[in-house]
């Protein structure tokens, strides 16, 4: 297969960078041996097109320092690239936001959405007027599509989509089973710097009521104010900032934490979620439905969104039971076993393979 992938995030993209772009880099990596892959991202400031594992990984829109501009002339860019080269591909993956659709559904018949969380009403309360347009995109776009891809069981619902909907969920890299898990004095917090739907203004304000240290990965458009938010907890040595962190140094700061904290307003389907499980980690995780898996699977201690004292509350548990840290540890990692990106991105495959009439045992 010839395929076409369409993301404006990136890995090193320094106002996103997030589990999407994680998510196609991880699935590819696996395919790339049998199949022709190029992923078309929103250019950021630095990006230069480049080779990995036979991915080929290309950039569009402007290389200036303006996220609200590079994102719109990304879909700009994106939708007359698919319109110029549609027929080189054989099937097309949209990654969906509704800041920058790109139309490809009305260019090539094998055309597939990826859907990964909805905002709804969000977007009147952060955008004012102007967020009724992306309401409106959210809403009916992935309706224009025959073959939609999700990563949560209830996507068809939440998106209020009819017909068949492809569930892969996202999965993590096997070797973290091996990782041997060990205990220091922090908790870990590890994502996208976005105040509003990763609720790092409720951790932060639970950090006044709790006696746990907590280490904040990640980086994001709103860094600065982060930063702001946790200063007093920061100057007090009981936050630390580390920054970005990839390879071995993430995966000794997630198998030697007591435990992940995932206070989200709102989510797809967070990958720290299955790293955390597969490092053996519980999880204190905010009340929504993205994050119930956690709670089913019994590796996950819910509060209730937003609730600042309940998450204190809930940290505090974790933090003065370490029988139940490790049992629920124990449950963390046999849940994960089976959602490794090798199993993923088999099935993956043959879902692309099904969209084209093929399967697994045709020539590509």
């Amino acid at each position: 297969m010839k395929i076409l992938h369409l993301i404006y995030d990136h890995i090193k993209n320094p106002w996103v960078g997030g589990g999407g772009a994680v998510r196609v880099r991880d699935l590819y990596r696996r395919m790339s041996d049998r199949h022709e892959v190029t992923v078309v991202c929103g250019r950021y400031p630095g990006a230069e097109e480049y080779v990995e594992e036979n991915i080929r990984y290309t950039f569009l829109g402007t290389s200036r320092n303006n996220y609200v501009l590079s994102t719109f002339c990304y879909a700009y860019e994106a939708a007359m690239h698919i319109k110029a080269n549609a027929a080189a591909y054989d099937i097309v993956v949209e990654d969906f936001a509704p800041y920058n659709p790109v139309f490809s559904f009305l260019r090539h018949k094998n055309a597939i959405i990826q859907l990964h969380q909805r905002e709804g009403i969000r977007h009147l309360k952060k955008y004012g007027p102007l967020g009724l347009s992306f309401f409106l995109i959210e809403k009916f776009y992935p309706r224009f599509f025959k073959n939609v891809s999700a990563e949560l069981p209830g996507a068809k619902e939440i998106f209020g989509l009819r017909g068949n909907v492809f569930i892969l969920p996202n999965g993590f890299d096997p070797k973290l089973l091996a990782l041997k898990t060990e205990e220091e004095d922090y908790m870990l917090f590890l994502g996208r710097f976005h105040i509003n739907q990763k609720g790092l203004d409720t951790l932060s304000e639970a950090m006044r009521l709790v006696g746990c240290r907590l280490v904040i990965v990640g980086g994001g458009k709103d860094e600065e104010r982060v930063r702001t938010l946790f200063g007093d907890s920061v100057a007090a040595g009981r936050t630390e900032f580390v920054g970005y962190a990839w390879g071995g140094k993430k995966e000794e700061l997630m198998r030697k934490c007591l435990f992940m904290v995932v206070p989200s307003r709102y989510e797809g389907q967070p990958l720290i979620i299955m790293d955390t499980a597969a490092c053996g980690k519980p999880a204190v995780v905010s009340d929504i439905p993205e994050l119930r898996h956690a709670v089913d699977a019994g590796f996950g201690l819910p509060f209730e969104a937003g609730n600042t004292k309940d998450l204190a509350e809930k940290i505090n548990f974790l933090l003065n039971n370490s029988s139940q840290r490790q049992e629920m540890g124990i449950k963390a990692r046999e849940y994960a076993k089976e959602f490794t990106w090798d199993r993923i991105a088999e099935e993956y495959e043959k879902y692309l393979l099904r969209t084209l009439g093929k399967t697994s045992g045709e020539k590509r």
